[in-house]
């Protein structure tokens, strides 16, 4: 297959942005993305942004445009599905680079443009929370006195219940990142990095082909294991001590996470009942999901399950979170979560459980369905001791 979404898709979100753009009363929509957080731009036009950063704007009527930076025209054009492309200062890189006597569009020059000459006046704004402020000055400079109207959920909405051919990616990011844990757990030994068992994952999802790794992975053992998020570092693994390692693959823009915690030797038994709270948390929250439940349900099948085995006071968040051209992207699952499951949501059901000393993950992906779930990995669920 090959790893992409096709063009026709990227042109049906085009033309369902446009009609909620005209069901709203706005002119345009304007989404942002950068390196590290590229999916409201790699949504639109599978473009995503290196050292500059990128967003999309679009029209009520008429073409999208693809914003970028003044340094990546030949790179953008390469892999953008957007035809139009437009260089604007203000996605220059962070260093501020100037381009003395370079012509670059202005944000004033851009919304004229997409809107064939009548102005934009109500400007619908992706990407809130990421966005930087000199491209918001430079939005709100170019408003004048128009309305610029946060709206992140068109794009989040949309992005939740995933297609077809959203599905297919997601489905081989996941096989790649099985085999990307698979090659670590085969190779670890004691007296090895982190950081090296977190490379051999990665090596092997690369080789297998992988784009890219679905997040900063990483390898964390003994009093590293609390950390939910982490890096890995230089510490030596030991025998007989719990080690965490969560692996994911980027395929097509989509990403997976495996998450699993193991022992070189035999667990110790307050590690080995940890990691049958964990595995016993993961299958209570599985058995809960299915088209139409609320997701507070969810929810109270994990704590329930994790406070009867008498670890109620190491949690930290809910039970899942969705996924898809992010690791981490909406929906959370939590105690207050007041909607319900649909079916093709993509979630990865998150179990992590932190203790002062210690803490462990299980992670897998699952597609919602009538019945319940697809499992998108289960590689070895176990309490595993290598």
């Amino acid at each position: 297959m090959m790893f992409e979404i096709p063009e026709w898709e990227f042109e049906e979100r085009i033309r369902r942005i446009q009609a909620e753009l005209a069901k709203r009363g706005l002119d345009a929509l304007i989404t942002f993305g950068n390196e590290a957080e590229p999916q409201y731009v790699r949504y639109l036009a599978d473009y995503w942004p290196a050292f500059e950063t990128a967003g999309v704007l679009v029209p009520v009527e008429g073409e999208p445009i693809l914003v970028i930076g003044p340094e990546s025209y030949t790179y953008a054009k390469s892999r953008s599905k957007i035809a139009k492309i437009r260089r604007v200062l203000a996605y220059r890189e962070s260093a501020e680079p100037e381009y003395p006597g370079e012509k670059l569009t202005t944000f004033e020059e851009l919304f004229d443009e997409a809107s064939n000459g009548r102005g934009i006046r109500r400007l619908g704004l992706v990407g809130y929370s990421i966005l930087p402020v000199p491209i918001y000055e430079g939005i709100r400079k170019a408003m004048k006195d128009g309305e610029v109207i946060r709206a992140d959920e068109i794009l989040i909405k949309m992005r939740m219940i995933k297609s077809e051919n959203e599905l297919a990616l997601h489905r081989v990011a996941y096989r790649l990142a099985k085999i990307g844990l698979s090659a670590a757990l085969e190779k670890v030994r004691p007296g090895m990095t982190e950081i090296k068992v977190t490379s051999i994952a990665r090596e092997a999802m690369m080789q297998a082909g992988a784009e890219a790794e679905g997040f900063p992975m990483w390898c964390v053992s003994g009093p590293n294991t609390n950390q939910a998020i982490s890096r890995p570092t230089y510490r030596k693994i030991q025998k007989n001590e719990l080690v965490q390692i969560q692996v994911g693959a980027r395929v097509g823009g989509y990403t997976s996470s495996i998450g699993r915690p193991f022992v070189l030797g035999k667990a110790p038994d307050d590690v080995k009942k940890l990691m049958e709270v964990g595995l016993e948390a993961e299958l209570a929250v599985l058995r809960a999901m299915r088209t139409g439940i609320p997701a507070k349900e969810v929810d109270r099948a994990f704590r329930e399950t994790v406070r009867g085995m008498g670890f109620g006071d190491w949690l930290l968040y809910g039970p899942c979170h969705g996924t898809g051209l992010m690791e981490c992207e909406h929906p959370w699952i939590e105690s207050n979560s007041d909607w319900r499951l649909e079916e093709n949501m993509v979630f990865n059901v998150d179990i992590f459980l932190c203790g002062q000393t210690l803490g462990l993950r299980f992670e897998d992906g699952v597609r919602v369905t009538k019945d319940g779930v697809e499992e998108l990995s289960n590689f070895r669920r176990e309490v595993i001791e290598l």
